[in-house]
């Protein structure tokens, strides 16, 4: 199976990744371990797009987390099921300064994250911050009506939903 698991920052699309991977052994891919790594380019786009490709040929299952709009049809286009988590702005702001915070004081409380990245809390920062207030998922609605064939979606909405998801999902496992 082929998961992609997407939705706004700090909705738990990594943390679901991870215990997707624990529970079936699927390769996972963090978008954000590679993007991360690169400059922003033009070029980058093209090698950041090329990587994705890469790793969905490599894999007869797997499981790729983030959104990247940009780039999202390489993924719609090999994908089984896409699971989009959904949380309050709020939410997802809350949980993003959270783990900001905890990230300035250890590194190793994001794995999904490229080593080499910082963070600082500077006008990008807050940019980012706004991005989240503003996020409606308007790319990705849009993405995904314009995959022929569609692959299966579920909407999470919330803790309550992803929980039931997993406790579901598991027992689905055996």
């Amino acid at each position: 199976m082929k998961i992609m698991l997407i939705g706004n920052a700090g909705t738990g699309k990594s943390t679901l990744a991870r215990w997707l991977a624990a529970q079936t052994g699927y390769p996972v891919m963090y978008l954000d371990q590679f993007w991360h790594t690169t400059d922003y380019s033009a070029e980058a786009k093209q090698w950041f797009i090329q990587q994705q490709k890469n790793f969905c040929a490599a894999h007869d299952n797997w499981i790729i987390d983030g959104n990247y709009s940009g780039s999202m049809a390489v993924r719609l286009a090999e994908a089984d099921l896409v699971i989009w988590l959904q949380v309050s702005r709020v939410r997802s702001i809350i949980r993003v300064i959270r783990r900001s915070l905890r990230y300035r004081r250890d590194k190793n409380s994001r794995p999904d994250m490229a080593a080499a990245f910082t963070e600082h809390f500077d006008k990008d920062y807050w940019d980012f911050l706004l991005f989240i207030w503003h996020y409606d998922g308007g790319k990705l609605r849009k993405a995904l009506a314009a995959q022929q064939p569609a692959p299966q979606v579920i909407v999470l909405h919330g803790t309550r939903a992803k929980e039931k998801f997993m406790a579901d999902f598991k027992r689905r496992l055996g």
